[in-house]
Formats: structure tokens, sequence, C-alpha cells
């Protein structure tokens, strides 16, 4: 099955901007398949923009792979519900609101896949916008074990997504002392353990690190661009 940023119940995710489209100088339409077996999931999307904002897809579709003559890309590793918020992002420039709002189940392991996913396709302001999507939620909700060991699979070392995670147990289990995830949640994973004892050595969380997410972001103005969250 085939969509578009258009969402598959036929309500639309987010106002396209026009100007992301118009003055595109390739109208290609190609389609990108994520995911495997039933959960797999593929999208028609505009060549230039891909390879406008992705460096990734510039080099599979104007390089000497395959892609480039069957304008079929295949992302069987990577969650379709992470590439729906990069189509999304394309369009819109913004991820969807009804997607990632309050009470929505998994959101922290969603905008997790989905910074994962920017890095994979070399795209720092998508990063940066699951970054504050996230950032934005543990105002209000604890990043579970569960969350934190993700984390830890799916960034390289020494990666801002790395950094938060750190960051938080710094700040809401020692620094707080507020019951958060429980280190014991997370202590088994091993590269964990190395960077919260560099943390805890260089003092490097010192504030709640929702306060000032600028050092979790890679080029986005954290104070212009932080996401506000009305739980009423």
């Amino acid at each position: 099955m085939v969509t578009t940023a258009k969402e598959e119940d036929g309500k639309d995710s987010g106002i396209v901007d026009c100007k992301r489209i118009l003055f595109l100088e390739d109208t290609v339409i190609v389609t990108v398949r994520v995911g495997s077996g039933e959960e797999a999931k593929s999208w028609a999307i505009h060549k230039g923009l891909l390879t406008r904002h992705s460096p990734f897809f510039a080099a599979a579709l104007n390089g000497f792979f395959k892609e480039s003559t069957s304008n079929v890309v295949e992302l069987i590793e990577d969650s379709p519900e992470a590439f729906k918020l990069f189509v999304q992002w394309l369009y819109t420039g913004d991820l969807a609101p009804n997607d990632l709002a309050p009470g929505t189940k998994g959101l922290a392991r969603i905008a997790c896949l989905a910074w994962a996913l920017g890095d994979k396709l070399q795209c720092p302001v998508f990063q940066d916008r699951a970054m504050l999507q996230l950032i934005a939620y543990h105002q209000d909700q604890w990043l579970t074990g569960k969350t934190m060991r993700l984390i830890y699979h799916v960034s390289p070392p020494g990666s801002k997504l790395r950094s938060f995670a750190v960051d938080v147990v710094c700040y809401d289990e020692i620094l707080d002392q507020r019951p958060g995830i429980g280190v014991d949640g997370i202590m088994a994973v091993e590269d964990f353990n190395r960077d919260l004892l560099e943390h805890l050595v260089n003092f490097n969380c010192k504030a709640n690190p929702c306060d000032d997410g600028s050092r979790y972001l890679k080029v986005l103005d954290f104070e212009k661009n932080k996401v506000v969250r009305d739980m009423k």
C-alpha cells in the first residue's frame, strides 16, 4: 500500500508548505518502502524533496546505485512510524501534532526512533524536531528504563540523544532525588554506566535538562522552537 503525507484515515496530518515543492527542479515521484513483513509500508514522495533534505537519499537516487534508475528505495530495518513523521516533516516543515500529542501511546519511543532515522538520513533539522518532542514529553512524563535502553540501542556513542538520556538520570535520580525510571532499569547497559560515571565526575548536568535543551540540538534554536504542551 502506498501512502503520501496524508494520513491513512484520510485526515491531513499537517498543512503542506507549498514553497517546499513549488520550485522543485526534480518532480519525479520515488517509492520508499519502509519496514518488513506485515508492518511494512510504502510512500510516494517527490524525489526533489528527498535529495534536497537528505544526503542519504541524494547519494542513493543521484549516484550509481540501482535506486537511481528504479526510483525505489527500501529501508527494511527502519520504523514506518518514524518514517511517517519524516514524510510529514518533508512536506510541512514540522512534525504532526496529532501523532505526538500528549498521551499518544509510545510517544517517547516514536521520538527516539525518529531521531535515529534522522541520523541515518543525515537530516539534523528533523533530528532536532524529534529531540524537541522528547524533551517536551519528559516535562510531564518519566522516561522509562525501556526507553532508555532503546536510546542506547539506536544511537551512537557520544550522541546528543545519549547525552540527554544520561542528563535525565543524573538530574531526576541524583540531583533532584525524584523517583523516576530507577537507575537499575538501565544499569545493565555497559555504555550507559561509562557515560553516567563521566557525567558524575565532570558534573555535567547541573540543571534540569528540559530547561535548557539547546545542548541536545544540532542546528535549531531551542527557545524559538521548543514545544509547549497543552495538557488541558
